[in-house]
């Protein structure tokens, strides 16, 4: 640090340069003390000019000029005022303790001066130093925010192009088992062909769920969601979803709801998607032979959505991190379920841009309950 701050330096700032500047700095104080003494009788502070002069000195050059510009003053004041007069007399122990003062308080001027400096020299290089890795981090951000546009444009584009394929193998093999069904008896040979058709027709389903979640993901990002509001009756979003969850998995899913109409005025496909992914993950996530509890209600200008399970639950320290996108939990990973970790990050923007919140309350081995709080807002 201090190779680089020298070789940063002003020439005429470089410590040879200030023991140089020292001798007509001392000579001049030494001058001002005589013509003081001309014009003042009795004056009694010969030294108060050489300290100035030593002060200078530090300050401009630093402790190692300063501490010569000490020398000079302190052999000054032995020459024209410690008698004998006009010569320099080392040995003349009462002379030099009358000086001795002076040059101890020169010493600690300079060594005062030494440490300034020192602490300005590192705080010079510290914002040097903050200001390199501040442009660095600039930089850095700049590639990763161009590094996540390109991965978004990259989803998008994949997306988009999958889709097509993906939507026309899934109608091939929907018109091929639909013929079959047609048929009173099939050839043994044509048995596994409808197996077959029927895992085509679960797999291109799956393809498609993810491939909505990753136009969804990201247009979330880009920001081009758009919601259309109007208003919904939050009880029917809920007692239709989970009449075809109830179809589709066989399983048994309790609805608790109040009597009254509740009015969002909200997007109501949106919500469907919301309502549709906790539910389905709830199933997903608890045992058989477990209910799945859903129910709504409102207080004062809030209407609550809860969705219970009877799963395994979630530790404390992955209650927020599952609303990450692309997370899962250990455990979800462990039991091989289906999934990506987009569902619950694309649930959690959603309500969100409806002025809402949703959040996780769950104790492992209990089960969890996810929370969806939307405020009641007039057209």
């Amino acid at each position: 640090m201090r190779k680089r701050y020298v070789a940063q330096i002003s020439k005429w700032r470089h410590p040879l340069v200030g023991c140089l500047f020292a001798v007509p700095f001392v000579a001049l104080a030494i001058s001002l003390v005589l013509m003081e003494e001309m014009l003042i009788h009795d004056f009694y502070f010969p030294g108060a000019p050489l300290f100035l002069a030593i002060v200078l000195v530090a300050l401009m050059w630093g402790t190692g000029p300063a501490l010569f510009a000490v020398l000079l003053s302190t052999l000054a004041l032995d020459y024209f005022y410690i008698p004998p007069f006009g010569q320099f007399d080392v040995a003349n122990w009462p002379g030099t303790l009358q000086i001795l003062p002076f040059f101890l308080a020169g010493i600690v001027i300079a060594v005062i001066s030494g440490q300034r400096e020192a602490a300005r020299r590192r705080a010079l290089f510290a914002e040097q130093e903050l200001q390199a890795h501040a442009n660095e981090l600039e930089q850095t951000n700049r590639e990763l925010k161009e590094a996540n546009q390109l991965k978004d444009q990259f989803l998008s584009m994949a997306s988009h192009e999958l889709k097509t394929p993906i939507t026309t193998i899934r109608g091939q093999a929907q018109v091929m088992l639909r013929r079959l069904s047609k048929q009173k008896e099939l050839p043994g040979e044509l048995s596994d062909v409808r197996t077959a058709l029927e895992k085509i027709d679960e797999q291109t389903y799956r393809l498609t769920a993810l491939v909505n979640d990753l136009l969804d993901l990201s247009s979330m990002r880009s920001g081009k969601i758009e919601l259309r509001l109007s208003r919904c009756d939050v009880r029917d979003i809920c007692s239709s979803i989970v009449e075809n969850q109830r179809l589709l998995s066989e399983r048994t899913i309790e609805l608790e709801m109040p009597p009254a109409p509740v009015i969002l005025n909200a997007d109501g496909d949106r919500m469907e998607q919301v309502v549709t992914n906790l539910v389905s993950n709830a199933i997903k996530y608890s045992p058989n032979e477990a209910p799945v509890q859903v129910s709504v209600r409102q207080r004062d200008k809030v209407v609550v959505l809860e969705v219970h399970d009877s799963g395994q639950g979630i530790p404390k320290d992955q209650q927020k991190r599952i609303f990450e996108t692309f997370y899962r939990s250990p455990d979800a990973e462990t039991a091989r379920k289906s999934g990506w970790g987009l569902g619950l990050a694309i649930c959690k923007d959603i309500v969100e841009r409806h002025g809402g919140c949703i959040w996780c309350e769950s104790r492992v081995g209990e089960g969890s309950t996810f929370f969806v709080e939307l405020p009641v807002k007039e057209r």
